[in-house]
């Protein structure tokens, strides 16, 4: 299956894009898609996706086809075709 990724923030520097296609296997967890994301863009975006436990980074606001996901809820949320996923990692400063 194909979904849409948005970077937003830090991430999209860390990415080097502001989205891209991804293809899926049909039910794939929103867990997952942050684990290959992480390996596929490396270490510069890794941290903002995923804790070295696997799990979705606490901080990370997750917005799937407009609903926000708690990153808690996110290795129970599966994915469809066609779902657009943004990512936008805390921001900092003050």
């Amino acid at each position: 299956m194909k979904l849409r990724v948005q970077y937003m923030g830090q991430l999209r520097t860390a990415a080097g894009r502001s989205e891209e296609e991804i293809e899926l296997p049909e039910s794939t967890s929103l867990t997952a898609l942050l684990s290959q994301l992480a390996s596929h863009l490396g270490d510069g975006a890794a941290p903002h996706l995923v804790t070295a436990a696997g799990h979705a980074q606490g901080g990370l606001l997750i917005v799937v086809n407009g609903s926000a996901i708690a990153a808690p809820h996110a290795a129970a949320t599966l994915l469809r075709p066609g779902d657009v996923v943004t990512l936008l990692p805390p921001i900092a400063g003050g």
